[in-house]
């Protein structure tokens, strides 16, 4: 099997590009029960049983062997998981070992444990990580599920007709750098030890640093109460929060659930919208959110700009995607990495904001006797973003991160 990667091409190479989730589950567990459990979640992913390989002409593509073995890992902490996240953040996912997935059991007693999970965003997107803890779960409760294939979104139709339709006269912008690069550099490709030097470059003289915020029941219902009286969303509201607390124009990237089909498969099924605003202190809160409400549904309404982004960057050649990742972690340069990396964002230049909000998780938070009673959703700080927003509800429990890199 050999799945070609294409709209996620832009997640090989980043050097920040991994999803954190933590939870902790009341009930009687033990080291064996989690380790069987978390092997038998993994062997139902497709995608977790493949590997990545990068050809000769920079083509990539997801593997699938017949050897039944996975470098997906489960192990036990005496460490806090920030400390866990500080050091597991400078040492890169072996993608062509098919390293998609680490979990990390700590504070672990006989009422239950926390589990921190990391996963690669080409393990799948921030709902593949919400449906592989809930298959963990099932497993360790003892139920037995059902084997899922991967899915990802392919670039399609790649004809100048095509693109025209998709991502209009900007079709011309990719072009035009894809012939500078082999210009430049006659298509350089990179591999995976140009990774370890990114990473090496990069993590040399940085860290994460991750606040969580527990918002409670009843602030959840308040705020949700004036969403409804004012015909916006949670993800406005929070949106124009930040934004009165920073007082100047801001650009905002959303992430954006692009499951067609509703299928609950891991794997990178995710677009993205981006929108600018200013808080006008002139006005009230409501007429602020009301604003950024609309600004965002003129993007999500709209099939041609929520889906921009997937085929806007499928155009560039794969390499220069590389080079522009590399050129951000300061272990590559060239004049045309910089300059379209600088355009679209991978500079000093990037989003001020970029939240994902997974709402209302769609699995229990019930399994048998164990009981999922806190959830933490920690996206990763993309190349292109500097503040990262989470979002995310199971039961009564609502946790916001902020994650950025100092």
């Amino acid at each position: 099997m050999r799945v070609a990667i294409e709209t996620e091409r832009q997640d090989i190479f980043d050097v920040g590009i991994v999803i954190a989730m933590r939870v902790h589950i009341s009930g009687k567990v033990t080291e064996d029960s989690l380790r069987s459990a978390f092997e038998k979640a993994v062997k139902s992913h497709e995608i977790l049983n493949t590997r990545i390989v990068i050809e000769d002409d920079g083509k990539a593509f997801y593997v699938k062997d017949e050897q039944d073995k996975t470098m997906n890992t489960i192990s036990f902490e005496d460490s806090p998981w920030m400390d866990v996240i500080h050091r597991e953040e400078k040492i890169r996912m072996r993608l062509e070992d098919g390293q998609y997935l680490k979990a990390f059991v700590y504070e672990m007693d006989g009422e239950g444990c926390s589990i921190l999970f990391l996963m690669h965003h080409l393990g799948g997107d921030g709902k593949s990580m919400v449906y592989f803890i809930e298959t963990f779960m099932r497993c360790l409760a003892g139920e037995s599920v059902e084997y899922l294939e991967m899915q990802t979104i392919p670039a399609g139709d790649m004809s100048d007709d095509a693109l025209k339709d998709k991502v209009g006269p900007l079709m011309l912008l990719p072009k035009h750098f894809n012939k500078k690069w082999l210009e430049d550099e006659k298509h350089k490709v990179f591999t995976f030890d140009d990774l370890d030097k990114a990473f090496n470059e990069y993590w040399a003289d940085k860290s994460s640093v991750i606040n969580e915020y527990v918002i409670t029941p009843e602030m959840v219902s308040k705020i949700l109460s004036r969403c409804k009286e004012w015909e916006i969303g949670f993800t406005a509201y929070i949106t124009t929060s930040f934004l009165r607390r920073f007082g100047r124009k801001l650009e905002i990237g959303y992430a954006v659930d692009a499951r067609e089909d509703g299928n609950r498969c891991m794997g990178n099924q995710a677009t993205g919208i981006s929108i600018k605003y200013a808080y006008n202190y002139d006005k009230p809160f409501m007429w602020n959110a009301k604003k950024v409400q609309k600004l965002m549904n003129n993007k999500l309404e709209d099939d041609g700009a929520r889906n921009f982004v997937l085929y806007f960057m499928a155009i560039f050649d794969p390499t220069l995607e590389d080079a522009m990742n590399l050129q951000h972690a300061g272990a590559f340069n060239s004049k045309t990495s910089k300059r379209i990396g600088n355009i679209l964002g991978y500079g000093k230049k990037c989003n001020d904001l970029s939240i994902t909000n997974l709402t209302k998780l769609d699995i229990p938070d019930t399994y048998g006797n164990l009981k999922l009673d806190y959830f933490s959703f920690i996206p990763p700080v993309i190349s292109y973003g500097r503040n990262i927003i989470g979002l995310s509800t199971l039961g009564d429990c609502t946790v916001m991160t902020v994650h950025r890199i100092k």
